[in-house]
């Protein structure tokens, strides 16, 4: 094999990932539209309107675990006991095939759903201005809305990833315990350094100046903790599905 990072292999591969994965892919994204119209046509009847942080609230409620239900059917065959040796001993190296399940996950993903969505929701809000006489508006990407859940995604994809590359068998409810475990100690580790640092400033009296000492921490760090998770659950979780790969590979 060459070692060589290649995007024409690259390309191939994603191309061949969708034709394997079509019909799945076809009949997720027909789900999704079906109940997307439906909520946006409840709630238009609800308030007479659709809103574009409604809208995009009912989009990350589909865009997101549709998202991670297509990251452990895209890692099927490589889970695979009976399949898998066929399947890792295509000409394509670790990095070239992590990059390219990347690639499909996120930016093809994210580019087909969001078109697709946007479709969806404006033929919804043509149905709803004539059966509920709604306000008419466009939807557009080019929002703060929209941006801010397709970041969330961005962040919380790789580690589904891990969990789909890591497990063999009920890869999704095990990825949500281990998931659910690491936010729980994240949470007391957090709670117990703050508590540490922070006893003797009367913090936890109820005291007005202590209310205001915890509202500016929190405003100060805020911040920083946004770069610092987004790290630990983007890049580096990718990183980890690196070597996963190359311990499912050896």
């Amino acid at each position: 094999m060459a070692q060589e990072f290649s995007l024409s292999r690259i390309g191939q591969f994603i191309r061949r990932d969708l034709t394997i994965h079509k019909a799945t892919f076809i009949t997720g994204l027909l789900v999704a539209a079906v109940l997307l119209f439906l909520f946006c046509i409840l709630n238009m009847g609800w308030d007479k309107k659709l809103a574009l942080e409604e809208f995009f609230g009912i989009f990350g409620f589909f865009y997101i675990p549709m998202g991670i239900l297509f990251t452990f059917s895209l890692f099927r065959e490589f889970n695979d006991t009976k399949s898998n040796h066929l399947y890792l001993s295509l000409p394509i190296s670790i990095p070239e095939r992590l990059a390219a399940k990347w690639f499909t996950l996120t930016i093809i993903y994210t580019v087909v759903f969001s078109l697709w969505a946007i479709l969806v929701g404006m033929f919804a809000i043509t149905v709803g201005t004539v059966i509920f006489n709604a306000n008419f508006n466009v939807l557009s990407v080019f929002t703060e809305h929209y941006w801010n859940v397709v970041k969330m995604y961005f962040i919380i994809q790789p580690i589904f990833l891990v969990g789909a590359i890591t497990f063999a068998r009920n890869r999704i409810g095990k990825t949500v315990l281990v998931l659910g475990l690491v936010a729980l100690v994240f949470l007391l580790f957090n709670f117990i350094l703050f508590a540490i640092f922070n006893h003797s400033y009367g913090v936890f009296s109820g005291e007005t100046i202590g209310s205001e000492a915890i509202d500016k921490v929190g405003e100060d760090f805020s911040t920083m903790g946004k770069w610092f998770y987004g790290l630990l659950f983007g890049p580096i979780m990718l990183v980890v599905a690196y070597f996963k790969m190359i311990e499912k590979e050896v």
